[in-house]
Formats: structure tokens, C-alpha cells, sequence
């Protein structure tokens, strides 16, 4: 059954999946660590394990994916990861974090 979830990415594919434009303020949204600007690539992968700090989840199911293919949702297990770790600098972030809005236009000046 997993396997009619999983889709295989080409590399940098997923951080372009989520530049999405927004026309009327002319921002992209953005991926990177809240804690040291370490933008993922799409061949990046994160795993649903037991975590006792901070996401206090002690069910982890094993399954390797893309934490930002589904909004830290595991395709194994459905657990919704509130807190993701930084693949560059070992550091926890809230998921939530690490989408920022960056301008895409020239600069204002």
C-alpha cells in the first residue's frame, strides 16, 4: 500500500513544488531552516522515528520521505510532525518555520 503513495522526485524538484507565486504581493514562497538558512533539496530525506524532544512522539513507523512533499504529514503512518529537524545544522524547527515568504520582485528603492 505505501508504495501507491510514494512518487519518486527529481532532484530539487520538491523546493520548486513549493515556490509558489503570489501575484498580488509578488512574494515566493520559500523553504529553509528557520536556524541556519539551509534550503533542502529534493533529494533530501527525513524519518518518521521515535522522538522524545521535542515532538514527544514515541510511534514512529520507520517510513523515509520528503518532509516538505507533505507538510510533515508521514505517508506511513499519518502522523502530522508539528517539529522538523535540519539536515545541515541537527537543529528542531516548527514545520510551520521553515516556509517563508521572500520577494521576488526588483528590490524597492
Amino acid at each position: 500500500m505505501l508504495s501507491t503513495l510514494q512518487r519518486t522526485f527529481q532532484p530539487d524538484e520538491i523546493v520548486r513544488i513549493f515556490e509558489i507565486q503570489d501575484d498580488s504581493d509578488k512574494e515566493s514562497m520559500q523553504i529553509r531552516c528557520p536556524l541556519c538558512a539551509w534550503h533542502p533539496h529534493g533529494s533530501d530525506r527525513w524519518s518518521c522515528v521515535d522522538v522524545a524532544e521535542p515532538e514527544h512522539f514515541l510511534d514512529g513507523c520507520g517510513t523515509s520521505w520528503h518532509t516538505f512533499a507533505t507538510h510533515g504529514r508521514c505517508p506511513g503512518c499519518s502522523h502530522q510532525w508539528r517539529w522538523t529537524s535540519c539536515l545541515a545544522c541537527g537543529g528542531w524547527s516548527l514545520h510551520d518555520d521553515w516556509y517563508v515568504q521572500e520577494p521576488t520582485g526588483p528590490p524597492a528603492g
